[in-house]
């Protein structure tokens, strides 16, 4: 089909999103940004219009979806105006700030008949489409224990600006980096109905704004003048109704030696075989047991354009009218379990997060 989308939020992700239309074939038919010159500069690589206004491209009837790249805050407020003007809509994780504002862009969607897609962009990835084919061949049987791990030892990101505002993020490294490990720990694991939640958030290196020693930094540089008041961890334990568990750890920064540390690591383990990979990795691992011993064997995933992927996904929902990524409802259960994290933390180390 001949799609034209636009792009709300110039920024890094936004132009990921330009860069993977292109691949896709897909033509933009406008970018809108909050600062004009950000607008002007990534609409001039697609040869599209520009504007500091999303009511420009709501009335556009050429247009018949936007993809949503702008800080959390704004994610409901815009999502449900694309929905009622009758675009369908990409929308950067997380869903909202939190699980009410959800359901309120799910009503919208359904009373509307328009789609809403989540940008969960880590199934398309090459690890993440091959560990599906792996659960997908029952090579690992009943999985019983997930766990997801991202220890990122000097990454806040660009600290003082929105990502550390709780007001304009909702929170810090788990509603940044956790959503993503969530969603591909539960859409590989079917999505099972959550049985209960326990959690802790920890907010002890960006807070020292000044002190902060820091390796990376995307986003950044950093504004000192600013503020940090979210998470910079969150570790949390999850039980399913079906009896399997996930052990999540997503962090920011860390005193994390290397290289005994992983930075990231995604492992699921059933009875007939266990399997583990990095997350932004190009193999999986696998061991399970074949003629009385226990093996190993090491696949190689092939390359994917993720972002690309994704929008492909997205543009063949919009043909049949239907979601083939994620919707609605996984956005929902994520953001649900990220609300549960933040709430079930003890209020000395959640007083700025909660």
């Amino acid at each position: 089909m001949s799609l034209s989308l636009a792009i709300i939020g110039a920024g890094s992700i936004g132009a990921k999103h330009a860069e993977a239309a292109a691949q896709a074939g897909l033509r933009i038919g406008g970018i809108v940004d909050m600062d004009p010159l950000r607008a002007a500069e990534l609409a001039a690589t697609c040869n599209a219009p520009h504007s500091t206004e999303a009511a420009t491209l709501f009335q556009d009837p050429s247009i018949q979806a936007v993809v949503i790249c702008v800080p959390n805050r704004f994610h409901k407020q815009l999502a449900i105006a694309a929905l009622r003007a009758g675009k369908d809509v990409l929308l950067e994780k997380p869903m909202a700030l939190c699980e009410s504002e959800c359901h309120e862009i799910a009503d919208v969607a359904r009373s509307t008949g328009r789609l809403v897609q989540m940008g969960f962009v880590h199934r398309y990835t090459a690890v993440g489409k091959l560990a599906h084919e792996v659960i997908e061949h029952n090579r690992l049987g009943s999985i019983y224990h997930v766990t997801a791990q991202v220890n990122l030892r000097r990454s806040v990101p660009g600290l003082g600006k929105w990502f550390t505002t709780k007001e304009l993020s909702g929170g810090g490294a788990l509603i940044d980096i956790g959503v993503h490990l969530l969603d591909l720990s539960l859409y590989l694991l079917g999505y099972p109905e959550v049985a209960d939640v326990h959690g802790q958030v920890h907010s002890v290196f960006g807070r020292r704004m000044r002190e902060y020693a820091y390796e990376h930094m995307w986003a950044g540089p950093p504004n000192h003048d600013g503020i940090c008041d979210v998470e910079d961890s969150a570790h949390a334990f999850i039980r399913f109704r079906n009896g399997a568990t996930l052990d999540l750890h997503v962090a920011w920064a860390g005193n994390f030696p290397e290289p005994s540390m992983p930075s990231t690591l995604m492992g699921f383990f059933g009875e007939r075989g266990g399997m583990t990979f990095p997350l932004f990795g190009d193999h999986v691992n696998l061991t399970y047991e074949k003629g009385g011993e226990v093996v190993d064997e090491h696949m190689s995933a092939p390359e994917t354009m993720p972002f690309r992927d994704q929008l492909l996904d997205f543009a063949k929902g919009i043909e049949v009218r239907e979601v083939q990524g994620a919707g609605v409802r996984e956005g929902t259960i994520v953001q649900s379990i990220v609300d549960r994290v933040y709430g079930s933390s003890i209020p000395q180390a959640r007083e700025l997060c909660g």
